[in-house]
C-alpha cells in the first residue's frame, strides 16, 4: 500500500513519518537547515511505503506530483494550529484526484489534548460531502508515541483496491539520480502493468528506448515489479542520461508511447473557485507526476461556473502522456478544479457537436467494455480501433476477445457497430450498382471518388483499408486502382472493341517504346482522330495509360515500369533518368516523361536529379505483368 501525506506546512508531517518508519524523508540539506520539507521524500514499513510531500503553499505543484500514485491519504492537522488553508486545498487535491481512502493524523497531541474533541468536529465538518466523510481522526504524538500503534492499525486495514497489472506498465517517474558502479536510477508509482528485469521500455514523452537492468520493488530487490507498488528502475539505453529525465516522465511499454497533444476531459471546478473557466484560459495542469501549461476550450457551454462539471479540451504547451481515466489537477494560484481523462486522442475537427459531446458521454465510463459499447451506440458508429485500444490500454492479445465482449466488428482499422458496418457495406455496394448503371462503359470507382459517394465518410487510409477487406471477402472487385461489383464488365462499342483488338498488338509488340498515335492510325488505317478519340474512352475505362499526350501504354507494362522504377531504386540508392532508361531499353525522352508521369501520380519523390519510389503506391496500377 502507498501512503502519502497531506496537510500544511509545519503540522508535522515528517516527523510522524520518520516516528512511523525510523526514516528521516527530509534528505537536502536546505530541508534540514529550514525545518521543512521542500522535496518529496520516501519512507518503507514493512508493506507500507509513504511518499511525504511538502506542505508550503508554494510547493503544491510538489505534492501535486507525489500524491497522484498513492492509494491512502494520510492527513497531518496539528492539534495546536488546527485546519489551516494547505488543509483545505489538499483535500480539494486529494478528492480530485480520486485517491480512495483517507486517514487523518490529529499531531502534537502532546501539547494540546484538550483540543481532540474541537479537531474531530472540525474534521468532520472538513470532510463532509467528500468521498472521505467519516475518516478516522487518531490523535497522535511523535514525540511521546502516542497513538502511533493506533495509527498504523488504521493505516494496515485491508482495502480493496484496483490494481491493473492486465494492462502495459506505466511508471510515473518522480525521481531520477545516478548510483556510483550502478547507472541511472528513476523512481515512481507503477500505475499499471508488470515491470521486470530486462524488459524492454520507452522513456516518454522523449521516446527514449530504454532496458531494465534491474529492479527493486516496495524498497527491496525483486524480479519483477506490479502495479501499485513503489518501485526503483536501472535504466540503460542509448542517449540516457539523469539529465533528459524529468519528473513527470513516463517509463511504459512501446505500445502505449503516444504523447498526447490535447485532452477531451470531464472537468469539475471548484465550489470555491475565485471566477469562472472561460474560454482561452491558461492555467497549470498537473497529471500523474507531470506539470505543464494548458489552455482550455470549453466544449458543452461558454464558461463554467465554479462548483459546475464541464466537458473540456485541454491544450497542452507541450505533449505529455496520458491515457484514459488518468485523473487530473488545474490550478491557478490556487487549485481550481480538475478530473478525469475521457479521450487523450481527441479529433481536430468537430469539438463541439452535438456527436461529439454524446461521444464523450459514453466514454466517461470506467469499464471498457461499457465505453466501447456506449461510443459505438452513437453517430457514427464507428471508432479507429488503435486508438480506443490504446486509450484504454488493452493488451494486444486482449483485444479480440473485449470485441467480441461489446460486441463490435473490426474491419479497416476501426471498429464498428455491427449494424453501423452492415449499412456502411450496403451503401458501398449500392454506390457500385448505382456507378455501373449510369456509366457502364466504365471500369469503376477509384477510393476517392467511393468514398466521396458516400453519406458515412470514412478516414481515407482506413477506407482504403476496408474496400481491400471487402475485396479478400470478395464482396466487391479491384481492377487496378478501380473498384466494382463482381461480375460487372466494360460495355464497349462494336467500333470500339473492334479498334481495340487492332491496337492492342501493337502496344505489346514493343511494351515499353510503344508507337506515337498517327503510327497506330496509319498501321490500322483509320483515322488519327478516331483513334484518338477511342484511345481516350480506353484509357477511362482503365485499358491503357496515357503517360503524356499522344503516349499510351497497357496498363500492365505501366505496372511493369513501377517494379522496375522501386527496384532499380532499392539497388541504387536513388532512381535517376538515365539508370531507369537502361534497364528499360528505351529512349531517354520516354523515360523522362515516364518519370514525370510517376512524380504526377505521387508514385515517385523527386530531389535533385534523383528520385525516391514510394513504396506504398507501388499497386496504384495494378499488379504487374498483366496486359
Amino acid at each position: 500500500m502507498i501512503i502519502g501525506t497531506a496537510g500544511h506546512v509545519d503540522h508535522g508531517k515528517t516527523a510522524l513519518v520518520r516516528a512511523l518508519t525510523g526514516v528521516d524523508t527530509d534528505r537536502l540539506a536546505e530541508e534540514k537547515r529550514r525545518g521543512i520539507t521542500i522535496d518529496l521524500g520516501y519512507a518503507y514499513a514493512g508493506d507500507l511505503a509513504f511518499i511525504d510531500v511538502p506542505g508550503h503553499e508554494r510547493l503544491v505543484h510538489t505534492m501535486l506530483a507525489g500524491a497522484s500514485g498513492i492509494d491512502t491519504a494520510l492527513l497531518v492537522v496539528a492539534l495546536p494550529e488546527g485546519i489551516r488553508p494547505q488543509t483545505r486545498e489538499h483535500v480539494h487535491i486529494l478528492t480530485l484526484l480520486g485517491i480512495g481512502r483517507m486517514v487523518v493524523a490529529l499531531t502534537k497531541a502532546d501539547l494540546a489534548p484538550d483540543r481532540i474533541p474541537r479537531a474531530h468536529a472540525a474534521i468532520a465538518a472538513l470532510l463532509a460531502g467528500t468521498p472521505f466523510a467519516g475518516s478516522s481522526a487518531i490523535p497522535v504524538s511523535a514525540k511521546t508515541g502516542q497513538g502511533l500503534t493506533a495509527l498504523l492499525t488504521a493505516l494496515r486495514t485491508p482495502v480493496a483496491y484496483r490494481r491493473d497489472t492486465a494492462m502495459y506498465p506505466r511508471l510515473a517517474v518522480d525521481r531520477a539520480f545516478t548510483l556510483a558502479g550502478t547507472g541511472l536510477i528513476v523512481t515512481g508509482t507503477l500505475v499499471s502493468g508488470r515491470i521486470a528485469a530486462e524488459d524492454r521500455l520507452v522513456l516518454s514523452p522523449l521516446g527514449l528506448d530504454v532496458r531494465v537492468r534491474g529492479l527493486h520493488a516496495h524498497n527491496k530487490p525483486a524480479g519483477e515489479a506490479l502495479a501499485g507498488q513503489r518501485v526503483a528502475l536501472n535504466l540503460t539505453g542509448p542517449r540516457l542520461s539523469k539529465d533528459v529525465v524529468t519528473r513527470g516522465d513516463w517509463v511504459l511499454h512501446p505500445d502505449i508511447h503516444a504523447p498526447a497533444a490535447s485532452l477531451d476531459v470531464r472537468c469539475v471546478l471548484l465550489p470555491d473557485a475565485a471566477r469562472p473557466l472561460r474560454q482561452d484560459t491558461e492555467v497549470h495542469l498537473h497529471m500523474g507526476a507531470a506539470h505543464t501549461m494548458v489552455r482550455v476550450s470549453l466544449l458543452d457551454r461558454d464558461r463554467l461556473e465554479p462548483g459546475t462539471m464541464g466537458l473540456v479540451r485541454l491544450i497542452l504547451r507541450q505533449p505529455a502522456g496520458a491515457l484514459a481515466g488518468d485523473r487530473f489537477v488545474l490550478r491557478d494560484t490556487a487549485t481550481i478544479g480538475g478530473g478525469s481523462v475521457l479521450d487523450p486522442f481527441p479529433p481536430h475537427r468537430g469539438r463541439r457537436t452535438p456527436s461529439r459531446l454524446k461521444q464523450l458521454a459514453a466514454l466517461d465510463q470506467p469499464d471498457t467494455v461499457q465505453a466501447l459499447r456506449g461510443l459505438l451506440a452513437v453517430a457514427p458508429g464507428w471508432t479507429e480501433r488503435n486508438l480506443f485500444m490504446r486509450a484504454r490500454n488493452v493488451l494486444v492479445p486482449d483485444r479480440d476477445g473485449l470485441l467480441a465482449r461489446v460486441p463490435a466488428v473490426a474491419a479497416g482499422g476501426l471498429v464498428f457497430a455491427p449494424a453501423a458496418f452492415d449499412t456502411l457495406r450496403s451503401a458501398i455496394l449500392a454506390a457500385l450498382a448505382a456507378f455501373h448503371r449510369r456509366s457502364p462503359e466504365l471500369p469503376g470507382l477509384q477510393t476517392e471518388r467511393l468514398r466521396l459517394a458516400l453519406t458515412e465518410r470514412l478516414p481515407a487510409a482506413a477506407f482504403a483499408d476496408l474496400l481491400a477487406a471487402f475485396v479478400r471477402a470478395g464482396a466487391i472487385e479491384a481492377d487496378g486502382p478501380w473498384f466494382r461489383l463482381p461480375g460487372h464488365r466494360i460495355a464497349l462499342s462494336t467500333q470500339d472493341d473492334r479498334l481495340w483488338h487492332l491496337v492492342r498488338p501493337l502496344l505489346a509488340a514493343d511494351r515499353f517504346r510503344p508507337p506515337a498515335l498517327r503510327d497506330i492510325a496509319s498501321t490500322v488505317t483509320m483515322p488519327e482522330a478516331a483513334v484518338r478519340v477511342t484511345l481516350k474512352r480506353l484509357v477511362r475505362i482503365g485499358q491503357v495509360v496515357e503517360v503524356a499526350p499522344d503516349c499510351v501504354f497497357l496498363r500492365g507494362a505501366v505496372a511493369d515500369m513501377a517494379e522496375i522504377a522501386a527496384d532499380v531504386a532499392a539497388g541504387q540508392g536513388g532512381l535517376t533518368a538515365a539508370t531507369f532508361r537502361d534497364r528499360l531499353g528505351n529512349g531517354r525522352k520516354i523515360a523522362i516523361l515516364v518519370l514525370e508521369f510517376f512524380d504526377k501520380a505521387g508514385l515517385t519523390v523527386r530531389v535533385g536529379d534523383t528520385r525516391r519510389v514510394r513504396m506504398d503506391r507501388l499497386g496504384l496500377f495494378g499488379p504487374p505483368g498483366r496486359d
